[in-house]
């Protein structure tokens, strides 16, 4: 079969069975539309690929910046020291939380509920069960935190892990060059810039403040007393100052809180209250001075011994933990 038409000359032209054909427009329409599909979706993907690699970005920056700021405290915190006595006052180690009305806002333990705890070491939702309870076995006889194997305290899941923000006021002394620093840390606003954890090191020749962390919307802080156990040994304030004559003046650790804003737009445009990009980083610092001996100074100066109570041995050891 073959057909003829007429081209402009007006000679007559045959298009065989074997001639190739052109495309319709229709054919020609359904293949545009065909590779803007393709395109298209693989548009979507690499923009997808590229806000989730820098959301990661973001939170690495975050993590750092919560890394080197708990780095700093503890290496501060392991040198608080007891006196000197000539001082006034003699022992000076001091911490209090602030609890916030917000956390993240983000169901952080996947138990239905928003910012539901407050850092204290007690399960304040009561969503613990005994699956929840995590002791690490130091050996065949000795277990971390052996007198609270069965009963919620920090270091536990569902312990302190959907937490509203919290901020601390800390000071205490460290050695120094001729006698003692003041060190104080707290979050607050560093050259214009809101937010920030900042160290204050204050000697005989005036105070130096330096910014240790960025973007921080919570520092809290625990302190175990090794002289109580009810309902646990954490504290969540300190005040060497003020305490009992038989209350030590030094915690034996500190536990450290801190939740960095890891969201992309600056956090000056986040709204508290609203789901927040956050990093979360804990650990546990020991007080060298006060885990040194088996006695510990007490604020009114006498040496109590602690060998046989039923806490000594039981601080926790020094750990870090990360929650996204």
């Amino acid at each position: 079969m073959s057909c003829a038409f007429t081209n402009r000359e007006g000679r007559v032209a045959t298009l065989g069975r074997g001639q190739p054909r052109g495309l319709t427009f229709i054919e020609l329409l359904v293949a545009v539309l065909i590779v803007a599909a393709v395109m298209g979706s693989a548009i979507v993907a690499f923009v997808f690929l590229v806000r989730g690699s820098e959301e990661m970005r973001y939170r690495l920056e975050a993590i750092n910046n919560g890394r080197h700021a708990l780095d700093q405290l503890a290496s501060d915190l392991m040198q608080a020291s007891y006196g000197p006595t000539s001082a006034v006052p003699p022992h000076f180690f001091i911490g209090a939380s602030v609890t916030q009305a917000v956390g993240n806002g983000k169901d952080d333990d996947n138990d239905g509920e928003t910012d539901e705890e407050i850092f204290n070491g007690l399960d304040d939702d009561n969503d613990w069960t005994s699956a929840d309870d995590r002791h690490a076995e130091i050996s065949t006889t000795q277990t971390e935190r052996a007198a609270f194997v069965g009963i919620p305290d920090w270091g536990d899941a569902h312990v302190d892990e959907d937490l509203k923000f919290s901020l601390t006021d800390l000071r205490f002394r460290i050695p120094g060059a001729g006698g003692y620093y003041s060190i104080h840390y707290y979050v607050g606003t560093f050259d214009g810039s809101p937010n920030v954890l900042i160290r204050e090191v204050s000697t005989t020749t005036g105070t130096l403040a330096s910014p240790v962390a960025f973007n921080v919307l919570s520092f809290g802080t625990l302190y175990w007393d090794s002289s109580t156990t009810s309902p646990t040994p954490w504290k969540t304030s300190w005040d060497s100052t003020v305490v009992g004559p038989d209350a030590p003046a030094l915690p034996k650790s500190v536990a450290l809180q801190l939740t960095v804003y890891a969201g992309r737009a600056p956090l000056t445009s986040a709204a508290l209250g609203t789901p927040l990009e956050t990093v979360s980083l804990t650990t546990v610092v020991n007080i060298q001075q006060s885990l040194v001996n088996s006695t510990f100074v007490t604020t009114n100066n006498p040496a109590k011994d602690l060998k046989n109570s039923s806490i000594e041995g039981q601080r926790p050891a020094a750990a870090v933990r990360r929650r996204p």
